[in-house]
């Protein structure tokens, strides 16, 4: 059967077609497959970066604990008598806070002197490795086995000054430490971390659902580690895997410890199910306009030519076929992103404009504080020079203890300018636990009772042993209690009181610090703790300083509100609230 010449034309223009487009959906397939697998593969880098991170992270946190512990006076005494009860009880408390699974105490033959459990007492310690890393670092984060499960183990030496033992923290790497870390992604990866002996394979931890020792034998370590340093791809029985496996840190060389980060190819590709769909629709939409585009062609070239002899009347007339419509680039989108820079610009200058003020602020502070000090400090210093001569004994001690006083001075203002700033950036996170605050009290008060015996102060503490424990950060509220007490003492005259008390007040504990000392004028209370009242009260007078401002900031961190009352000439009273343990 032969057919038309209009026929013919539209064949070969739509098969010309088609074939083009076949061609192309097929090579933007892949360009845009392999393009998916090299970004899902930096995404697998980057979360096996996060992975390392956090485990080291954890492991100095950790080892920064252990160090702590060990720099103890207490605890080394302990080590040094061979108290064995006390190190064990010191080693259960660290590990209940760090959520360790065992403590180790090593003497320096590597022997287990004390054990939390009790389990491995006057044995050799497992991993001497760590013992040698430790010493040679001053700490070290390995992972080993622990009675089956996978921890990781933190040891520093104990130093007096020189190594008298060391200790060692086991933490578990659980199946809730690596789901953790899975929700951390956007494309979360699976993570196992296995031990390889030989021809087996045991899974230690993972957050793969159902987990197969011989499927990661089979699959995996049948080929060199080598090839997994980089992300590869995996053709499994069921689906694709783009695999990356780093070995761990092991504290026995001979154990092989691997952590597997594994993403399921065709669960990455989802997100793109649409795009794809979108692709093909707007395939079929091109191949039926080109098919109507073909006809039209074919039927505008083969009509002139079947009516060739009898058209020239029409030809002459000026047919003319429709003009095509153009696309053109849609520029909505780059005028957004435009904007969006825009915004994300005067976002940044307002960020530095706040920053900017906050250094303007700081600056004024410093230099308000620090010209009397050091002022002064230079006029000693210069009348000591002319005096440069033979000059008394006693005249040349006061010009020295007066500059060192300054100095000391200065030396105390910029610790508490450094103390500040941490705390309004909160660079210091809070270390919050349960606490008797009598006892607190009670050593800040003892503390103090020397000084203000010479002083002539009489200081006492209310003690209520009913009151319940509080929740927060032992270390500043110690320091909120120090802060208010030395500045009592030092406005208090000789024969004056300075008394703490504690009361119980709607599940808050509100502590009140009362001199009779002589009291702040009136017109420094309403911002006694901000800078404000740094920078305008007078030389001399007595109104807010950096410790004020550093007791209010770390009750602020707590949750509650720091008061003042006072009378010029007859004391001052403040008084805070903490939250009650729950």
């Amino acid at each position: 059967m032969s057919l038309s010449f209009q026929n013919r034309i539209m064949l070969f223009y739509s098969s010309l077609f088609i074939g083009v487009q076949v061609l192309t959906l097929l090579a933007i397939y892949w360009v845009c497959r392999d393009s998916i697998i090299q970004q899902i593969g930096q995404n697998l880098l980057y979360a096996e970066h996060i992975f390392n991170r956090q485990l080291s992270e954890h492991g100095d946190r950790m080892a920064a604990e252990a160090r702590i512990l060990v720099a103890d006076f207490g605890f080394r005494s302990a080590v040094s008598d061979s108290d064995q009860e006390t190190v064990v009880s010191a080693l259960e408390n660290l590990s209940y806070r760090i959520h360790a699974q065992r403590g180790f105490y090593i003497n320096l033959q590597g022997k287990i002197i004390a054990d939390t459990a009790g389990r491995y007492q006057d044995q050799p310690f497992l991993y001497p490795d760590a013992m040698t890393t430790a010493e040679a670092q001053g700490q070290s984060v390995l992972f080993g086995i622990l009675d089956g499960e996978l921890c990781e183990w933190v040891t520093v030496p104990v130093l007096a000054p020189l190594p008298i033992g060391w200790v060692s923290f086991a933490i578990p790497v659980d199946h809730g430490l690596v789901n953790s870390f899975k929700h951390l992604s956007a494309l979360p990866p699976d993570i196992s971390l296995l031990e390889q002996s030989g021809d087996s394979i045991q899974i230690l931890t993972s957050s793969l659902d159902r987990p197969s020792p011989a499927f990661f034998m089979h699959e995996f370590f049948r080929l060199p580690l080598s090839d997994f340093q980089r992300p590869r791809l995996v053709a499994t029985a069921d689906t694709d895997l783009l695999v990356l496996i780093r070995p761990l840190a092991a504290a026995n060389a001979r154990q092989q410890l691997s952590a597997v980060l594994q993403i399921d190819l065709a669960l990455a590709m989802q997100p793109y199910a649409l795009l794809a769909y979108a692709i093909l629709g707007l395939s079929i939409f091109a191949l039926a306009a080109v098919l109507a585009g073909g006809y039209l062609l074919a039927k505008n070239i083969a009509e002139p030519v079947r009516r060739l002899a009898g058209a020239t009347q029409r030809i002459r007339d000026g047919f003319i076929d429709a003009p095509l419509p153009i696309m053109h680039d849609d520029e909505l989108g780059r005028l957004a992103e435009t904007f969006n820079f825009a915004s994300r610009m005067a976002a940044e200058m307002s960020d530095l404009k706040a920053q900017d003020l906050l250094r303007r602020e700081l600056v004024a502070t410093v230099s308000h504080d620090l010209r009397t000090p050091l002022t002064s400090l230079h006029g000693y210093l210069e009348t000591m020079q002319m005096h440069a001569g033979p000059a008394p004994d006693a005249e040349r001690e006061r010009y020295l203890a007066i500059a060192i006083r300054q100095s000391e001075k200065v030396g105390r203002l910029a610790q508490e300018l450094f103390e500040l700033a941490k705390l309004e950036c909160q660079a210091t996170p809070l270390q919050i636990e349960n606490f008797n605050l009598m006892e607190l009290v009670q050593d800040v008060v003892q503390k103090y009772q020397m000084a203000a015996s010479k002083r002539g102060v009489v200081l006492q503490a209310k003690l209520d042993s009913q009151l319940p424990l509080i929740s927060a950060d032992i270390a500043l509220i110690e320091r909120v209690l120090t802060n208010l007490i030395d500045n009592a003492l030092k406005h208090t005259p000789a024969g004056g009181l300075v008394r703490i008390d504690c009361l119980l007040s709607a599940q808050r504990v509100r502590v009140v610090i009362k001199d009779s000392g002589v009291g702040i004028a009136p017109e420094f209370l309403p911002k006694l703790f901000t800078r404000e009242s740094l920078l305008s009260r007078p030389a001399g007078a007595n109104g807010g300083g950096l410790g004020l401002q550093i007791v209010a900031k770390i009750v602020a961190l707590h949750g509650g509100g720091i008061q003042v009352q006072s009378t010029l000439g007859q004391g001052a009273k403040f008084s805070f609230d903490l939250a009650v343990a729950t």
